[in-house]
């Protein structure tokens, strides 16, 4: 082989592996990201979190993948109790399945323990099912890219943070303008438009009489 095709077979190669490497992470690239609107900071164990709306999450898998329990899910369920001093530890498997595959999934959550202090007693975590699933669906998404700007700790920086705000801010400013621009009819326009935040209504009141006089002429001819 000449030095010149094996430098043309190499350059081959390499965008061939950078196009797989790509479409590797097409999900990842497209769910990593995380709406700070739908964040809340939690305490656990003494530290301070960034937590992520469990529903939002369910949502943006939905939109990718399916309905849960029909294309994406959790499924081999099973609960173990282990007890280690006054502490009742619900130790939960799964497996996670979704269009591209599966794989065993594993959390733990306290279902009883003492208090501290003194005057310390016993616990009980009557929800303690409902946490350690929806905790484990998160921790599972996790793995294929959703929210994943939050668990590489990027939510610590500021910057990253207000950058994403304005990034989503715009993005849902772009669905309010195209939700407007689909009125076929003065009245559509008026009822599209007396449903936006008062905010956004202030910022898209020139559009909206745009469309307005566009709707107008129309309707006068």
């Amino acid at each position: 082989m000449t030095a010149e095709a094996h430098s043309v077979c190499v350059t081959k190669m390499q965008s061939e592996y950078k196009t797989m490497e790509n479409e590797n992470l097409k999900l990842w690239n497209a769910v990593e990201k995380t709406n700070p609107e739908y964040t809340s900071n939690a305490s656990i164990s003494g530290r301070t979190i960034t937590s992520i709306d469990a529903y939002v999450q369910i949502k943006e898998a939905t939109e990718q993948f399916g309905s849960y329990g029909s294309k994406w899910g959790l499924k081999d369920t099973s609960l173990e109790y282990k007890e280690i001093g006054d502490t009742i530890l619900a130790i939960y498997k799964a497996t996670f399945w979704y269009p591209d595959g599966e794989f065993p999934i594993y959390n733990s959550i306290k279902l009883s323990y003492k208090t501290k202090g003194d005057n310390g007693y016993i616990k009980i975590d009557e929800d303690f099912a409902k946490k350690v699933e929806t905790n484990t669906v998160t921790k599972a998404l996790s793995k294929l890219g959703f929210n994943t700007d939050v668990f590489m700790g990027k939510f610590e920086d500021a910057m990253y943070v207000e950058d994403l705000q304005d990034e989503f801010a715009e993005e849902k400013l772009e669905q309010y303008k195209s939700k407007l621009e689909k009125a076929e009819t003065l009245e559509k326009l008026a009822k599209a438009f007396s449903g936006l935040p008062p905010a956004v209504k202030k910022q898209l009141e020139g559009l909206k009489d745009e469309l307005k006089a566009k709707l107008s002429k129309n309707e006068n001819k």
